[in-house]
């Protein structure tokens, strides 16, 4: 983990004692200066605005893996609230250089390619995505922007099972990519973990459903 100097620190957004998060935006582009100055505060600060911009919504919803859920976080409206997306995108971005020190993104369609776009921006690495069904026209392609033989990280703004990720992975693994990483900003805790681990794939997540629901400071 890199270290910065006091010159560094004295530069951010602080008020009083504690760290103005959403201005951290306006002063510092590097993932990892996020988890030296407090990731567990960032996380905690995410999982509160999630609520309190109306992302999480309770009723009765089928979710993309079939299940029903009386809670839906729609991480579409992110994108909406740009300052909030940074955190998110910083904080994704120091999970996954814990583990990769380079590599292409792979968005699943569709939460995970602005999110993998975000990325590609906030680590200077290349980006691709992964259709949900393959092109009928053109070079009728089912992934996009990725190479045979290039290390690849994908990334899934929501999971829940894991089947959208898994999926993606199959097709990145038979158009020859080598997937390395699978990365979620929020992760239900339904089983994505377990089975992207038994394929031998490391797996990292930003947030938990649990984390969104409780209510910490």
């Amino acid at each position: 983990m890199e270290a910065y100097n006091i010159a560094v620190l004295s530069e951010l957004p602080w008020t009083g004692s504690l760290l103005d998060a959403e201005a951290l935006v306006e002063a510092v582009n590097e993932p990892m200066l996020v988890f030296n100055l407090g990731c567990c505060y960032f996380k905690n600060y995410l999982a509160r605005k999630l609520r309190e911009y109306g992302l999480v919504k309770k009723g009765t919803f089928i979710l993309s893996s079939g299940k029903r859920s009386n809670i839906y976080v729609d991480m579409r409206k992110l994108w909406s609230f740009p300052k909030l997306a940074r955190i998110a995108a910083l904080l994704m971005a120091a999970e996954i250089k814990k583990h990769v020190s380079y590599a292409s993104l792979a968005g699943v369609a569709t939460g995970g390619i602005p999110l993998a776009a975000h990325l590609s921006v906030t680590l200077g690495w290349p980006m691709g995505y992964v259709r949900p069904k393959r092109k009928e026209y053109g070079q009728k392609k089912l992934v996009e922007g990725i190479e045979p033989g290039q290390k690849v990280v994908v990334i899934d703004d929501v999971t829940t099972t894991g089947n959208s990720l898994l999926k993606s992975i199959d097709a990145l693994e038979d158009a020859g990519a080598q997937v390395i990483l699978a990365a979620a900003l929020l992760d239900r805790e339904e089983g994505a973990e377990t089975d992207i681990r038994n394929r031998g794939i490391k797996f990292v997540r930003v947030l938990t459903l649990t984390d969104v629901l409780e209510k910490r400071r």
